[in-house]
């Protein structure tokens, strides 16, 4: 039997068990930072492994790899590996990724390992949003900054090119560290809320976004609906997403066995 940690927060609180496997339904991992020196990476080919005997679409909503930019000077076993498992997973289902704060190049340079691979947000034409979520709060200035920064063509023909690219690469791990630590204080709940009622005046029906590494929703006023997933990496739960029903949970990796 599995069990279910469902997303809490206001009018979200009360979503039905995920029970029926005939249910069309969605896998989604995001924010399991892999890495060597965290020392999870055997646990995450292990979950791997475990997704590859399901039949279900699979979505990486980003920052998979602690830190993976998409260029050969710069990639180790784990990135090939990773890549070489969606190359293949993509042959028999839908393999998504959207890009996070932690992958760089990655659509561009790696794309054709996926179904899909976007930079930006992923719509599906009918209300769907698949993002990552580090732009969400507009008023993180100094992230937006350094964000511009490392993600343009300079940046990549200094890394691709020149010998100073690897202490480029100690810079940009600073930063990110710097935003880490400032995203695991708060929760923007007003900023989210701001920034999902302006998708949804748009048209969207329902966002779903890592990053914050906190389960959350909220509920619009037409029923639309944004959800925050939690981090793999320090919760070892993924989300499961009905498009028929239009409800998201959480679930510990092993209820996927």
């Amino acid at each position: 039997m599995m069990v279910v940690s469902v997303l809490h927060g206001g009018a979200c609180a009360n979503q039905p068990s995920f029970a029926n496997d005939h249910v069309t339904i969605m896998i989604l991992v995001t924010d399991s930072h892999v890495s060597y020196a965290r020392g999870n990476v055997e646990p995450f080919f292990e979950l791997l492994t475990t997704l590859g005997k399901t039949e279900q679409d699979i979505f990486f909503l980003g920052d998979i790899l602690d830190l993976w930019i998409a260029l050969p000077r710069y990639e180790e076993d784990l990135h090939r590996e990773f890549a070489d498992w969606c190359t293949r997973q993509k042959q028999k289902r839908t393999v998504g990724f959207v890009e996070g704060n932690h992958e760089f190049f990655l659509a561009e340079e790696r794309g054709d390992c996926f179904s899909w691979c976007s930079a930006s947000p992923w719509k599906d034409g009918q209300g769907l949003v698949f993002l990552h979520g580090d732009r969400i709060n507009r008023e993180d200035r100094s992230y937006l900054c350094f964000r511009r920064m490392t993600r343009n063509r300079v940046v990549k023909s200094l890394l691709r090119h020149l010998p100073g690219g690897p202490a480029l690469v100690q810079v940009i791990k600073r930063g990110l560290n710097r935003a880490n630590r400032k995203k695991r204080r708060f929760l923007p709940e007003k900023i989210i809320k701001r920034y999902a009622d302006a998708r949804f005046a748009e048209g969207a029906r329902t966002i779903i976004s890592g990053h914050f590494h906190r389960e959350y929703c909220y509920r619009g006023p037409r029923d639309q609906v944004i959800y925050l997933l939690p981090d793999w990496f320090a919760t070892r739960k993924v989300g499961v997403y009905s498009p028929e029903s239009g409800t998201l949970e959480t679930i510990d990796e092993h209820a996927l066995r």
